[in-house]
């Protein structure tokens, strides 16, 4: 078992599968970016997950950049499933999800999270720098079709531009049977600091409203139980105490460097 320096069991994987991505989320510190280092191969990503399975972790996360900018993405995931570990995920923003959701459900791909930050053509476009809300649709409901559940929406608040559609994206989360997460923009870029929309009102209407209320242990997070049977988690930071003290990831880069923790950059 992987026990860092806290005493915390090492448990989930995160790993970078890629650098490049096709979109320029202006909120992002890696728009559009092409990956220039050396990407680690298909085989390299099953060795480390077959070792590191032998030490406690049984959960692995790939994400980006985009994952599916990766022509191989299939390949990685067998060479991981390969390991025996108990879930395989993906972080997406689903342009691409229609044409490769059934291969990846047969390479061993356990489930999705898709970046949707506007039900709205024109502000999707304008948060993302691609149009391409009709395709990502398209993309959720193949995945959904081929078993890649459940499924996560990933909707990133931002003051000025998307507040108006917390509902919509929580509606839109009901029909598809999905859960959402409702994520607060982080404030450590003083450049974005006027698109930060602090969760706390929001917080108090689903409390109002909501059947139950948990808190999911790992990072203290609060997760709302709707009448309809919809789920809405709020992720309203990483810097903060609480968010660290329960954590049990570890990241790996695109290039192969081991980062005990996913937050810094210094390690």
């Amino acid at each position: 078992m992987l026990i860092d320096r806290w005493g915390r069991p090492v448990t989930e994987l995160r790993i970078s599968v890629t650098n490049s991505c096709n979109y320029s989320c202006f909120f992002c510190h890696r728009e559009g970016h092409r990956s220039g280092g050396d990407e680690m191969r298909p085989e390299e990503f099953g060795r480390l997950v077959r070792i590191l399975s032998k030490h406690g972790i049984r959960r692995v996360k790939l994400t980006g950049g985009e994952p599916l900018m990766r022509e191989d993405l299939e390949e990685v995931v067998r060479e991981i499933g390969s390991s025996g570990v108990e879930e395989i995920s993906l972080v997406t923003n689903g342009f691409f999800l229609k044409e490769r959701a059934r291969s990846l459900k047969e390479a061993g791909l356990s489930r999705v999270n898709v970046s949707l930050h506007s039900l709205r053509r024109e502000t999707y476009a304008r948060i993302t720098g691609v149009d391409g809300l009709e395709r990502v649709m398209e993309g959720i409901d193949e995945a959904l079709r081929w078993g890649l559940s459940p499924l996560k929406l990933n909707f990133t608040v931002l003051r000025g531009i998307n507040e108006g559609e917390l509902w919509d994206i929580i509606g839109f989360a009901r029909r598809k049977g999905a859960r959402v997460q409702i994520i607060e923009l982080l404030e450590s870029d003083p450049s974005l600091a006027s698109y930060h929309y602090p969760l706390e009102e929001f917080e108090r209407e689903l409390e109002r409203i909501a059947m139950r209320k948990e808190i999911r242990e790992l990072h203290n997070r609060p997760l709302f139980h709707l009448e309809d049977g919809t789920v809405v988690e709020l992720v309203k930071g990483s810097g903060d105490p609480l968010f660290c003290m329960r954590c049990t990831r570890a990241r790996v880069t695109h290039d192969g460097r081991f980062k005990p923790c996913i937050a810094r950059e210094d390690n």
